[in-house]
This record gives C-alpha cells, sequence and structure tokens, in this order.
C-alpha cells in the first residue's frame, strides 16, 4: 500500500515537474516571439515611411525624365505601345498625375496604322481627342501616313478645330485628291514646317498663303502641283523626285533660301530661262541619286554659298574646271565641299590641290 501511494507521489511530482519545465520553456520563447514581433513591426513601419528615390523626386524633374522618354520634338512618338507616353501613365497614381498635366508630353501625334495596330476607327478618333485634350494650348506636331485602311478625312477632321495650333505638318498621302478634302487651306498662323509627299496629284491646287510662320518645306515633284506655297518666305527647301524645270520655276521665287536640298528627276527637255539668283542661300545639296543636269547647275548663281554637296557626274567631263567656274561665277567662298560618287583617288587628290583655300574637303564613293 505504501508503495503505490510513493509511486503515485512520485508520478504527480514528475508530470508537475515537467508542467514547471514547459511552462519555462514557454515564457522563455514567448519572450523571444515577442521579439520578433517587435522586430517585425519595426520592419514594417520602416518599409511604410520609405519611399523609392523616384518617388522623392519634384514633379519638374520627374517630368525632366519624362521628356527625355520621348523622341526630340517636332518627332513624334507611337501614339500607343511601350514607346508611347500613354505607357507612363501605367506605372502609378503619382506617374499618371504628373504625365496628364504635362502639355508637352502629348504635343507631337504620329497617326500611322502599321505602326499602332489600332482595331478600328472609333479607337484612332478616341485616343486623337485624347492627345489634343491634354496637350492644352502647344502648338501641335502632325505626322500622318494614309493607306487603304486608313479613313484619312475622318481622322484628319478631327484634328481640324486645333488648326491654330499646328506647328509642324507632315502629310503623306497616296492621292492629291485628298488634299481636296482636307480644308488645309484655311489660316494656320503657327505653322512652320510642311513636308508633304503625294503620289497622284489631281485637282486644281489649294493655296497655302496664309501661314506667316512657314520657313521649312519639304516636297515631292506630286506635291508642289497640290498647293500654291508662299515660296519667297521660305529659309529652307528640299524638293524630292522633281523636274529640273520645275526645281528652277520655285527657287526663281524663293529668294530668301537658306539651304536647299535637291533630288531632281528625268530631265528630258532644255532648260531655258536665264540664271537663278538666290543671294542668301548658304547650303546646297544635290542628293546623290539625283539625275545629272549640268544645265540646271550651271543655270544657279549663289554668292552666299557655304557648303556645297553634289555628285561627281554634275562636273564631267573638266570637274576641276566646271568647278572653278561655277565658284567664280558666283563669287562665293566656299567653306565646304563634298563630292559624292567619286571613286577615283587621283580626281580627289586634284581636288584637293586645285581649292586648297576651301577648309574642308570630303568624298564619298
Amino acid at each position: 500500500m505504501l508503495d503505490l501511494l510513493e509511486a503515485d507521489r512520485a508520478f504527480v511530482a514528475e508530470n508537475e515537474a515537467q508542467i514547471l519545465d514547459l511552462e519555462a520553456q514557454i515564457t522563455a520563447r514567448q519572450r523571444w516571439i515577442d521579439l520578433l514581433r517587435d522586430a517585425q513591426r519595426a520592419a514594417k513601419q520602416r518599409l511604410s515611411s520609405y519611399k523609392y528615390p523616384v518617388l522623392t523626386l519634384p514633379n519638374e524633374i520627374l517630368g525632366e525624365i519624362f521628356m527625355h522618354f520621348l523622341p526630340p520634338y517636332p518627332d513624334p512618338p507611337p501614339l500607343v505601345g511601350n514607346l508611347s507616353p500613354i505607357c507612363l501613365t501605367h506605372v502609378c497614381r503619382r506617374w499618371r498625375d504628373v504625365a496628364c498635366k504635362m502639355p508637352s508630353l502629348w504635343r507631337a501625334i504620329e497617326l500611322h496604322p502599321s505602326v499602332h495596330r489600332l482595331s478600328n476607327l472609333g479607337e484612332t478618333l478616341s485616343l486623337i481627342a485624347k492627345w489634343s485634350a491634354r496637350s492644352g494650348h502647344s502648338p501641335l506636331s502632325i505626322r500622318m501616313e494614309c493607306r487603304r485602311q486608313f479613313d484619312p478625312i475622318s481622322i484628319f477632321t478631327s484634328l481640324i478645330p486645333h488648326r491654330a495650333r499646328w506647328e509642324h505638318l507632315n502629310l503623306n498621302f497616296g492621292s492629291g485628291s485628298y488634299i481636296q478634302t482636307l480644308d488645309i487651306d484655311r489660316p494656320m498662323p503657327l505653322l512652320r514646317s510642311l513636308t508633304l509627299t503625294v503620289w497622284d496629284a489631281v485637282g486644281t491646287p489649294l493655296p497655302l498663303l496664309e501661314v506667316p510662320l512657314l520657313r521649312t518645306v519639304v516636297i515631292n515633284d506630286q506635291g508642289s502641283p497640290s498647293l500654291v506655297l508662299p515660296w519667297s518666305q521660305l529659309t529652307s527647301l528640299t524638293l524630292r523626285r522633281t523636274h529640273p524645270g520645275a526645281c528652277l520655276s520655285i527657287l526663281r521665287e524663293a529668294s530668301q533660301l537658306l539651304e536647299c536640298r535637291l533630288h531632281l528627276w528625268s530631265q528630258r527637255t532644255p532648260l531655258g530661262g536665264g540664271a537663278v539668283v538666290l543671294p542668301r542661300l548658304e547650303s546646297l545639296v544635290f542628293e546623290r541619286d539625283s539625275e545629272v543636269c549640268r544645265e540646271f547647275f550651271e543655270s544657279l548663281v549663289t554668292p552666299a554659298l557655304r557648303r556645297l554637296e553634289l555628285p561627281e557626274a554634275f562636273l564631267r567631263p573638266h570637274d576641276v574646271e566646271t568647278l572653278k567656274a561655277y565658284i567664280s561665277k558666283s563669287g562665293c567662298t566656299l567653306q565646304s565641299l563634298r563630292v559624292t560618287a567619286l571613286a577615283s583617288l587621283i580626281q580627289q587628290i586634284l581636288y584637293r590641290m586645285a581649292f586648297r583655300s576651301i577648309p574642308t574637303i570630303t568624298f564619298c564613293e
């Protein structure tokens, strides 16, 4: 009987001791858990108070970074996609607020269906309206290429209410008939540059005369008959695939030109009409695949010319003498001469010896 009692006491004592030991372990571990929870709360507090460095930037600095995300104005970014400013509005609420309130992000608009892959006309018009609204009162740069799947009339009509803000206009149309329906012969007080490519000129030329700031024009052979332009106020002119006779007719009116780039095309008849004097022209470039027309080159008189680039074929058969005669006739002081399509090393040496007074002479095969 005593043995059983001793056994019970030993059992109770052993379990009480185990309970006390477990309580001690629990207490120790609880202190450790409390420490871990304190560390967790501190980490959460540090994280909640932390701001990514880019989010600490003032809006002005953030806006400057956004501007470097885009091509230099007036070149437009894509209307949609990873390189569109719309992409910036998807990062966070603050970026969206800053981007949507920056008219300079939305002032250059490109309308090109193969690039944008827009699903329908309604989506395109909705995006144009959104960009136009976000651009505020900023001058606009518009680049538009028309294809069969594009509706140029509807799209361009959506931009006409903003005509007074057009600063740079780049249009590529398959048919000149679009020009007749786009209502672009109205005043455009801010227009500074116009690029027009037309592959099929039709209809009566539209006068584009109320453009007091227009100084730069790039146009092809079918584009120039589609518009009546104020040639006399231009300072920069590029004529693409244009007949020499048509070029001379335009240059006779463009007396204020400072720079001119020409791509002559398909001359079949004598030019006539006498010399064309361009008193302020400083840079004259004939593209290397221009149709060779020495009569055209020799009809120009450019007393202020500083830079000349032309294919060697324009000077044949007496290359050096022909160029000497041109410089003498014009009375110009060239600072830069570039002769293209010239493979002969001997000819290059002859040019350098004959024109030692020209600081920069380069050649291109």
